[in-house]
């Protein structure tokens, strides 16, 4: 708790440098818990049931159940259950380019404040690690950090010692998915992952946690190669769902 003295300082350093939102720039509310202005945060929309029990895709409306999607049914993937809080759509898109390109932790934080207020985090503690989908080396050092762990440890700050960054390692520096349809990204990434072998994963439950869920493939291959590795289970937790 701030003392007398220290509200001062913080009031004062509002007054000559006002607290800008995250995503747009514009003025917050001085003292404000949330770097958000009311613009962006009215346009920031939830992922809500009915939902595919599998992959966490949002379903139509109509029942409002939860049931299986026509995807998972018909193929179903190595991992048993996917989660995302929000869609990938501004102000979620913003904050998590301003993270993955530009370093920006705070609009990361904000992000994740925002989803922990709704009580969408549940650490388990049935989870051995948690695992953040990795980066090429050469990717890291241009980025200066793996946005997937930077959200692991802002999504999990009680788990932290189960955070395994090494258990993957990603052996090919493959081209951006952004661009490539579904065959397109499974073959970009074909082999691009491996378990470290000095890691016990045998048995091991484990999240796997990435900035976003846009078709599946790169969690999708992940956890095949963790499965390989002798994974009992593996879920994946994304911040977004494009």
């Amino acid at each position: 708790m701030m003392t007398g003295r220290q509200k001062m300082i913080a009031a004062m350093l509002d007054i000559l440098y006002p607290p800008r939102c995250h995503a747009c720039g514009d003025t917050v509310r001085a003292g404000a818990e949330i770097m958000l202005c009311r613009s962006c945060l009215s346009e920031l929309t939830f992922i809500k049931s009915p939902l595919c029990p599998r992959c966490g895709k949002e379903l139509d409306r109509v029942g409002h159940e939860d049931h299986f999607c026509t995807a998972c049914l018909k193929l179903p993937p190595p991992f048993a259950r996917a989660r995302s809080f929000v869609h990938f759509k501004p102000p979620a898109r913003t904050l998590l380019h301003r993270l993955k390109f530009h370093g920006d932790t705070g609009a990361a934080a904000t992000l994740v404040k925002l989803i922990a207020r709704r009580g969408e985090i549940r650490a388990k503690q049935e989870y051995d690690l948690i695992v953040p989908v990795p980066l090429h080396p050469s990717r890291l050092r241009k980025r200066g950090l793996n946005q997937a762990l930077v959200l692991a440890r802002l999504l999990f700050p009680a788990e932290r010692l189960k955070i395994t960054p090494a258990a993957l390692v990603r052996l090919k520096n493959t081209i951006a998915q952004t661009d490539l349809d579904g065959a397109a990204r499974r073959k970009n990434l074909r082999g691009a992952f491996a378990a470290d072998p000095s890691i016990p994963l045998r048995g091991r439950r484990i999240i796997l946690v990435d900035d976003v869920y846009t078709t599946g493939t790169t969690v999708t291959e992940c956890a095949q190669t963790l499965k390989k590795a002798g994974a009992e289970l593996v879920d994946i937790v994304t911040v977004a769902r494009a």
